[in-house]
C-alpha cells in the first residue's frame, strides 16, 4: 500500500460518537450534535437533450412572447436546451434557411411550424431521415396522412376551425353583415389562409354577404392605411375579421379614428393585453384563444418523453380554439397574467 494521508475525524463519524456518550451517560441533552458544513453547490447538469424549435414568428410579432416563454419554461424543467429561432420578418425562404440551419446543428429534435409545406417539405423529410425526429406546432401539414410530413405529432389549433367558429360566433347572433373584410397580416401563410377560408364558409349562411380578403402586411403603419383605404371606398363594411394581432391592432385604432367602433364589428384570431382590454370596452366583439403558452411548453414535453422513453404522443393534441367574448374573459384573465397571451 502506498503511505497514508493522516485524515481528521469526519463530521458524521463525531455526531455518531456523541449520540452513542450521551446514551450511555444519560446526559440530559441526549446526544451531542456536530452539524457538517454545508456543502459546496454544484454546477447545473449539462441538459440531457437538445431542441430546436423553428418558427416563422419571430421577435417583431408579440403574439410569440409567450410561445417562447412556454418552451423555456419546459426546458428548464427537464433540463434540456431549447433554441428558439424565427425571422425578424415574416419569410418563408428565411423559415427554410433557419430550419436547414438547424438540421446542421444534428439535434436531437425538432419542433417546426408547418407554414408552408411545399417549402418545408424536402428539408423536413431530409431532417427524419437523418434521424431527427419533428413535431408540429402552430401550423400542421394540411395534406392527407399518407402525403404530409411524417412528423410525430401536431400540437395547436385545428385552424379552419378557428376561422369557423370566429364567423359562426357573428352568424349565430343573428348578424349577417353587407360587406365583411378579412385582413391577412401573412398572404401565402397556410394556416392564415385556413383560417381565413373557415370565416368565408361559415358566412356562406348569410346570403348576400360580400366576404374579400385583403393584405394588410406585418407593418402595422401599413395595416393601419390599408384598412382607411378600404372602408373610405367600401362605406358598406359592416365586419372586419383580422387574423392576428398584428392585424386586430391597427384596425382597432382605424375605427377609432374613423368613429367606427360599434358600427363596424370587430372580431380577431388570437388575444393579447390589448385584444382583452377592446373586448372589456366592448370595441372588439369576440376573439379565438388558442393558448400560446401551451404551444411552447407542450411539444418540449413531448419530445421529450419521445426521445428518452420512446413515448408517442396522439395525431393531434388541440390548444384551441375557444370563442372568447366579454362574458368569458375571466377565462383568459389568468393565461393573460402569467404567460403573456392566451
Amino acid at each position: 500500500m502506498g503511505q497514508q494521508q493522516k485524515k481528521g475525524i469526519s463530521p458524521a463519524v463525531l455526531a455518531i460518537v456523541g449520540l452513542i456518550i450521551g446514551l450511555l451517560l444519560g446526559v440530559g441533552v441526549g446526544y451531542v450534535a456536530f452539524r457538517a458544513p454545508p456543502a459546496a453547490p454544484t454546477a447545473p447538469a449539462a441538459p440531457e437533450y437538445t431542441f430546436y424549435y423553428v418558427s416563422h414568428g419571430g421577435p417583431a410579432d408579440p403574439w410569440w412572447a409567450p410561445v417562447i416563454k412556454g418552451s423555456q419554461d419546459a426546458a428548464k424543467l427537464l433540463n434540456v436546451k431549447v433554441v428558439y429561432s424565427g425571422p425578424e420578418k415574416f419569410s418563408i425562404p428565411a423559415l427554410v434557411d433557419l430550419l436547414n440551419s438547424a438540421i446542421a446543428a444534428n439535434p436531437n429534435g425538432i419542433i417546426l411550424t408547418i407554414t408552408d409545406y411545399k417549402a418545408l417539405d424536402e428539408p423536413a423529410r431530409r431532417a427524419i431521415a437523418r434521424g431527427i425526429p419533428i413535431i408540429a406546432v402552430n401550423v400542421p401539414d394540411p395534406r392527407p396522412e399518407k402525403e404530409r410530413i411524417p412528423y410525430i405529432t401536431y400540437i395547436g389549433q385545428n385552424e379552419y376551425d378557428a376561422g369557423y367558429y370566429l364567423a359562426k360566433y357573428l352568424v349565430d347572433k343573428g348578424v349577417c353583415p353587407k360587406r365583411a373584410v378579412v385582413g391577412i397580416h401573412e398572404v401565402g401563410h397556410v394556416g392564415l389562409e385556413t383560417r381565413a377560408k373557415g370565416i368565408a364558409d361559415a358566412l356562406k349562411a348569410c346570403p348576400g354577404t360580400v366576404v374579400e380578403k385583403l393584405d394588410i402586411t406585418t407593418d402595422p403603419t401599413k395595416a393601419a392605411e390599408v384598412f382607411r383605404s378600404y372602408l373610405t371606398a367600401h362605406p358598406d363594411t359592416e365586419a372586419i375579421f383580422t387574423l392576428g394581432p398584428l392585424g386586430a391592432h391597427p384596425a382597432l385604432q382605424i375605427l377609432r379614428e374613423m368613429k367606427l367602433t360599434g358600427k363596424v364589428r370587430l372580431l380577431t384570431v388570437d388575444i393579447d393585453e390589448t385584444i382583452l382590454k377592446a373586448i372589456e370596452a366592448g370595441e372588439l366583439e369576440a376573439a379565438v384563444s388558442q393558448q400560446p403558452y401551451a404551444q411552447g411548453f407542450l411539444p418540449v414535453v413531448f419530445m421529450y418523453l419521445y426521445v428518452k422513453y420512446g413515448i408517442m404522443p396522439p395525431p393531434h393534441v388541440p390548444t384551441g380554439p375557444t370563442v372568447i367574448d366579454k362574458a368569458k374573459l375571466d377565462l383568459v384573465k389568468k393565461q393573460i397574467a402569467t404567460t403573456g397571451g392566451a
